[in-house]
């Protein structure tokens, strides 16, 4: 497939987004150069950390990964190996064309970041191309979560500022009484206002934990769906890059189990002949002297028969 589809799949967006790539450099933290070089080489190949920097600033994300984080990415690559049934690494590195070791520091490095045509080969062979299509970064029932939330919270910040401006001056009273009767209901409207304050504060925060929790029961739904999606591929049997994969695997499990085998017939074996030579006694003096007297009895027989013979 190649890193092009990539920056092809981020350019869509941009259109469909009505951003241009120019605003799309003033949004990022790196160099007009280098973002726009992404653009015109024909198989761009920076980091999957600097990507999805790209793709956050643009507004997005990919189906089925809560952040723009390198870690969740692979995390999800890892949950898409386990729902394909590939049970090695190594069946998973040959299909793709990447280096086992490599592969395996990988997927334990707590802050992976390979690059992009390390993550499209995985991509590729795993055949999870439709797993990581672009996506809004808010979904549209988040988003209002948060404009209504916010409105509430509006609502009861500006009460407070009215409450606020409601509170005579106190320059405008004319006697010592009535000066500190509107001193201590200004200063009891400002503890008011304060704690009003504080209370808009939380709404503010419960109004964003909320958001979350449906943000992330949004990527969980997406998941599902694109595992679903994948199953009935599977049913059909559409995915022969799979099936060789699978097939590969289960023949990489057959030869280590037919290895093990071997070893554990050889182990046998070996017991076997500790136990026989275990099991086999040294001869005594005695044995050996009538054996010695026996040889020598038949040598001494032997030459007589000779010189009778050349007699």
């Amino acid at each position: 497939m190649g890193t092009r589809r990539w920056v092809g799949e981020l350019e869509s967006w941009l259109r469909r987004s009505d951003l241009s790539k120019d605003e799309l450099v003033k949004r990022s933290d790196h160099s007009a150069a280098q973002v726009l070089s992404l653009f015109q080489h024909p198989e761009p190949n920076p980091t999957l950390g600097v990507y999805l920097e790209l793709v956050h600033k643009a507004g997005a994300r990919f189906n089925g990964v809560i952040n723009n984080d390198p870690v969740e990415v692979i995390t999800r690559l890892k949950e898409i190996m386990v729902r394909e049934n590939i049970a090695t690494v190594s069946a998973l590195a040959k299909v793709a064309d990447v280096n086992r070791s490599q592969l395996s520091r990988m997927f334990n490095d707590p802050n992976p970041n390979p690059t992009l045509a390390t993550f499209d080969r995985l991509v590729v062979a795993l055949g999870a191309e439709q797993d990581f299509v672009l996506v809004s970064y808010v979904d549209e029932a988040v988003a209002q979560a948060i404009v209504v939330g916010s409105m509430e919270v509006q609502a009861v910040a500006q009460e407070a500022v009215r409450h606020l401006h409601a509170v005579p001056d106190p320059a405008s009273a004319r006697t010592m009484g009535e000066l500190e009767r509107l001193l201590a209901a200004a200063k009891a409207e400002r503890a008011a206002a304060a704690a009003r304050e504080r209370d808009t504060q939380t709404k503010m925060d419960d109004v964003l934990a909320r958001a979350f929790r449906l943000h992330q029961k949004n990527v969980e739904l997406e998941q599902q769906h694109a595992d679903d999606a994948a199953e009935i591929v599977r049913l059909t049997g559409a995915n022969t890059t799979l099936e060789r994969l699978r097939a590969e695997d289960a023949a990489e499990i057959a030869r280590l189990t037919r290895a093990n085998r071997h070893l554990v017939q050889l182990h046998a074996e070996d017991a076997a002949e500790i136990a026989r030579l275990t099991a086999a006694r040294p001869w005594s003096l005695r044995k050996k002297i009538l054996f010695g007297l026996g040889c020598a009895l038949t040598g001494a027989g032997a030459v007589g028969w000779a010189a009778h013979a050349r007699r």
